[in-house]
């Protein structure tokens, strides 16, 4: 796939360049490193708002329009998120969480090009008592660690978890018993809303008008197989500070 999508980042960032030009975070720079995967496979789609997108109502009316101090990303890749709601939410400090060492190093240049990088601070672990080091912040934890959600959000271990707002992808892929075990850990303390991948119509993107239909499909089908997002709003958050 990313071969056959490199000819199309190159010709898209000669089109359009490479500013985000629609959802949550429209105007923020990305990167093109196209030597450096994943950032290349998906960068079409963030750059005209389609990565995603379901979990965009969430991000803008729960935490962008509300009042959280800290954002933790766990699974970060190149930064677009955690960079993202840096430049979204400049009252945030934003911690970046990645095992693989290249997305660090891309995460961190994304935040010094955006002009965020004072409160992106990006590190490689993170577990329950990282977690749990946060205190009674008010916290909004994104999660896509490819199944490592089923260690890492675990009231039990991190009881702050339970006043946390919580974004988190499902890989029920990885491990079909995650889905259910998220389920039955939130259940008395958050709210919980499922949203299931369904990708944006291309007559939505004028910008792959040029492309052909399976150059299209390439871009908005960024999904092998179905996925899915639980949103988690806590019912008694943390007082605003």
């Amino acid at each position: 796939m990313l071969r056959r999508i490199e000819p199309l980042n190159r010709e898209f960032i000669r089109r359009y360049g490479l500013e985000v030009r629609r959802g949550p975070f429209a105007g923020m720079q990305m990167l093109y490193l196209p030597e450096q995967e994943p950032a290349p496979g998906n960068l079409i789609a963030k750059l005209v708002g389609s990565y995603e997108h379901q979990v965009y109502r969430w991000l803008q009316q729960e935490w962008i329009d509300g009042d959280w101090d800290v954002v933790v990303d766990v699974g970060c890749a190149e930064g677009f998120y955690a960079v993202g709601l840096a430049l979204a939410m400049p009252w945030a400090q934003v911690h970046a969480f990645d095992t693989y060492a290249p997305a660090r190093s891309q995460c961190e240049e994304l935040a010094r090009l955006n002009g965020v990088k004072g409160r992106v601070l990006v590190a490689e672990h993170c577990d329950p008592s990282t977690l749990e080091q946060l205190g009674r912040a008010r916290v909004a934890l994104l999660s896509d660690c490819e199944g490592y959600e089923k260690t890492l959000l675990d009231p039990a271990l991190a009881p702050s978890l339970c006043s946390c707002s919580i974004v988190v992808e499902l890989h029920d892929n990885v491990d079909p018993t995650i889905s259910s075990t998220i389920h039955r850990r939130f259940r008395d303390t958050h709210d919980i809303e499922m949203i299931e991948y369904a990708p944006m119509a291309r007559e939505a993107l004028p910008e792959l008008s040029w492309m052909s239909e399976s150059e299209a499909r390439l871009i908005v089908e960024e999904r092998p197989q179905q996925m899915s997002w639980a949103l988690l709003r806590p019912r008694q958050p943390p007082e605003s500070r």
